[in-house]
């Protein structure tokens, strides 16, 4: 039996799947003994050493990988591809026999499998079948025995007249061991698009299958996951001559390394999405030569030991969209810093799950921030609200950083190194208010040192380096207005038939932003004169004057002001002259000269009553500055609306009780 087991064969063992690695004895033990590294790296007991002798060495680094196995031990059998479909899909004849397989059994007892028979029926039909899944069947090729090269073209032969038209074929958690037993199943399916071989051990990646082997013209997904290959091996099984189509590779959980120069290349020049999940990397550098792809878009480098995006190859990814760095373990925000260079057209990052994003809880703000390129972060669509907020609170907080510098070198140290998007954002929001103004400082103190030297130069500089000193476009000065509100109370005195009426006028000032809503407007001025927010009536009084009527009430859309403030506050009289007729129409330059003169004798003068322009504060989420219009100054009129029924409840019956507003 010594003879029928070799290296790299691979057996299973109730279900456990392994790869051998030795055959042999074994010191102080009797017989033969297989050692064999373990798919499953917890199953085994050690590392391929007994006794302090190592026998053989382990492609997975874990101390429990490997065991040995007696030589006389049986293992599961092994079937080739048209037996492995009749095992999971059954086959027509087996049907209409009534034979099951794998029936279900509860208790010891079968149960009954109500409907089961047509979808046995419909699986039986192979040649209906798009998606193909044998995993985990003890696969061993297209056939369970080695054949020589003219038995296995007979055996493609017989699969390619099943007929098959399956689109995704998985192969994984089998016993391959050779790639032209892949390339044998794959080209008796003429329209195979997606093939998985996840879990299997090649054992020989560099054997020249050219004799028998056919480009898969038509593949464009490929997952080589847990196969123990080194970047070597997978260069060579994907190639452009094998895969001229491909556009998806997986190469996760295998432990890639770093490739050699004779082979520092990735030749698919169709590849656009590759996966190199938890394949060990700790360097950008073990991975640049894949930056040549021309048409790659998205890498996935999740669960690898990354700390750093820094690199030394000089080379970048010029047209990655997306990358995926979730469960790395970039430390800070400072690594993100390279991603401009490295992918200038990143569009989507994903960093969670990594110390970045679970030590900062701001990272979220400050990610968007440093990288003006990126509409999603972390699956979730970054909107234009959300990077205006994260890239002035980014600003801020590099603002605070530069006020408390005590020298040039640190200010340059943040500026360009530590915060290279300072300058960017200054442009896009202006320069912080706080930075203006100490700039303005030591440029007065500059000058108040040159005045005591020369005392006219330093005039003369005063007056041609006058800077503007208005705030920022972005910043909470540019949007202050200062807010004149003023509120007439009326008391009433009923006695008998005598009214009196007593008026007065509380009056607040106070600086308010104009990007809050109205809302948020009614609900401070509702607590500053303790007035239900829904009952506030808000009142802009302008610089504005219209002409009315005097003989007609001033009521309507153009107020008159209160009663109190008189005449001289918000109206005033002028007499102009009517251009009427007795039939009330305009008339314009004649010829007949009597007419005219006729016309001039009806002119009547007409007393026209001017007031002031008044525009109501409409409830509405909108925002006050569509009213104030760029003020910096707004005398507002609160009124009080009057309730339903006349009671002192608001609408739905609730008292309002308010506190003493914080002065």
């Amino acid at each position: 039996m010594t003879e029928e087991s070799y290296n790299g064969q691979r057996l299973s063992y109730s279900g456990s799947l392994c790869t051998v690695r030795y055959v042999g004895a074994v010191d102080g033990t009797q017989g033969s003994w297989l050692g064999v590294e373990w798919d499953d790296p917890s199953r085994g007991k050690h590392d391929g050493t007994h006794n302090g002798k190592r026998y053989f060495e382990c492609v997975s680094k874990e101390p429990t990988a490997a065991s040995f196995v007696r030589l006389s031990k049986p293992f599961d059998k092994s079937v080739g591809f048209l037996s492995a479909m009749r095992i999971k899909y059954g086959s027509e004849n087996d049907v209409q026999a009534g034979q099951t397989f794998n029936a279900i059994r509860i208790g010891g007892k079968d149960v009954d499998e109500v409907g089961f028979s047509l979808i046995a029926q419909k699986q039986s039909a192979w040649s209906n079948l798009k998606v193909i899944s044998l995993n985990g069947l003890c696969l061993n090729g297209i056939s369970s025995q080695p054949l020589q090269l003219a038995s296995r073209r007979n055996a493609v032969t017989e699969v390619t007249g099943l007929g098959l038209r399956c689109e995704e074929l998985d192969l994984s958690r089998n016993l391959l061991e050779n790639w032209y037993d892949v390339v044998a199943i794959c080209s008796a399916l003429s329209k195979l698009q997606i093939l998985k071989l996840n879990g299997n051990r090649l054992r020989d990646v560099f054997a020249n299958v050219a004799e028998l082997e056919a480009p898969l013209v038509k593949l464009q997904s490929l997952s080589l996951a847990n196969m123990a290959l080194h970047w070597d091996q997978a260069l060579i099984l994907c190639t452009q001559e094998r895969f001229p189509m491909l556009q998806t590779l997986s190469l996760a959980f295998n432990p890639l390394g770093t490739p050699t120069k004779v082979l520092f290349t990735l030749s698919i020049s169709s590849l656009t999405r590759l996966d190199l999940t938890s394949c060990g990397i700790t360097s950008l550098d073990q991975i640049m030569f894949i930056s040549q792809g021309p048409n790659l878009t998205t890498l996935i480098l999740r669960s690898n030991p990354l700390q750093t995006l820094s690199t030394t190859a000089g080379l970048k990814f010029t047209n990655l969209r997306t990358l995926d760095l979730t469960s790395t373990l970039l430390p800070s925000l400072s690594s993100l810093s390279p991603i401009p260079t490295l992918f200038p057209l990143l569009e989507s990052l994903q960093t969670s799950q990594t110390p970045l994003s679970t030590s900062h809880p701001e990272s979220r703000l400050l990610t968007i921030a440093q990288l003006p390129q990126l509409t999603t972060l972390n699956h979730t669509p970054i909107p234009a609200h959300e990077r205006l907020n994260s890239e002035l609170y980014y600003l801020n907080l590099i603002t605070n950083l530069l006020l408390s510098a005590s020298t040039p070198a640190q200010e340059h140290q943040i500026i360009h190194i530590d915060h290279s998007q300072y300058q960017y954002l200054c442009s896009k929001h202006g320069e912080p208010a706080s930075i203006q103004e100490r700039n303005h400082n030591r440029a007065r103190q500059s000058t108040a040192h040159i005045s005591s030297t020369d005392p006219q130069q330093s005039q003369q500089q005063r007056e041609d380096n006058k800077e503007d000193r208005s705030p920022p476009r972005m910043s909470l000065a540019a949007h202050l207005c200062t807010f004149t509100l003023h509120l007439n109370h009326h008391n009433n005195n009923n006695k008998n038939t005598t009214t009196t009426t007593h008026a007065q006028t509380q009056t607040l000032t106070l600086p308010l932003p104009t990007t809050i809503s109205v809302y948020a407007l009614k609900g401070v001025v509702g607590r500053l004169f303790r007035i239900a927010p829904m009952r506030v009536r808000l009142v802009l009084e302008t610089d504005e004057w219209d002409p009315v009527p005097a003989a007609k009430p001033a009521d309507g859309d153009w107020g008159c002001g209160s009663e109190d403030e008189g005449p001289s506050s918000s109206s005033f009289y002028s007499s102009v002259e009517s251009q009427e007729d007795d039939d009330g129409h305009g008339h314009g330059t004649s010829g007949n000269k009597p007419q005219e003169e006729q016309n001039r004798k009806k002119k009547k003068k007409k007393k026209l009553l001017w007031v002031r322009r008044e525009v109501e504060i409409s409830d509405s989420v909108r925002r006050v500055e569509d009213w104030v219009e760029g003020r910096k100054e707004a005398r507002v009129r609160v009124e009080e609306r009057a309730l339903r029924g006349g009671n002192e409840e608001d609408e739905k019956g609730e008292v309002w009780a308010w506190e003493e507003p914080v002065r």
